[in-house]
């Protein structure tokens, strides 16, 4: 989509798409002349977005990274203990966190799946079971972002004025 008007108090940054079990970002590089999505459906091309800054903010990277670890599962076909799985993923994970090491919530994220994996999935699900639960587990904490994120939003407005415009940055 190019110079297509969204609302980003709707629209995702980062976002679980059921149709391809792929991630889909907006390409934050782009922003602010031009609106475009990438579908991520490794890890490696999630981490190849971390490290081009295509994704960037602390929150987002805290949601890719816990998304990174349900692409890492995806991709794990047969069927495995729990412990196993989390075994195999766990060489993702690191690759995930050095995308962009000194970012805490990206190591968050992936802490955050890597625990749900580890404690709430049961120890006997194959992959398949544990990838659908991982699944419903990283968007339900995309969920909670985008909550929290309006909220802060709602406590901010007070401190700008009608029709000033702001620019966020991250390094």
């Amino acid at each position: 989509m190019v110079n297509q008007r969204v609302s980003f108090y709707d629209q995702r940054t980062i976002e679980w798409d059921d149709a391809t079990d792929s991630v889909r970002i907006i390409d934050q590089t782009l922003l602010p002349s031009e609106l475009h999505f990438i579908e991520c459906k490794s890890v490696q091309d999630l981490i190849t977005a971390i490290k081009t800054m295509q994704i960037r903010g602390a929150p987002v990277l805290g949601v890719a990274g816990a998304m990174g670890v349900a692409l890492a599962v995806k991709a794990i076909r047969d069927r495995q203990s729990v412990s196993r799985i989390v075994e195999k993923v766990k060489q993702n994970s690191e690759s995930l966190r050095n995308a962009r090491p000194t970012a805490v919530n990206l190591s968050w994220g992936v802490e955050k799946a890597l625990t749900f994996l580890g404690q709430d999935v049961p120890k006997d699900a194959g992959s398949a079971t544990a990838f659908r639960e991982l699944k419903t587990f990283v968007k339900k904490l995309a969920d909670q972002d985008v909550e929290a994120n309006k909220k802060l939003s709602v406590f901010g407005q007070v401190l700008i004025r009608d029709k000033a415009s702001v620019l966020t940055h991250c390094n």
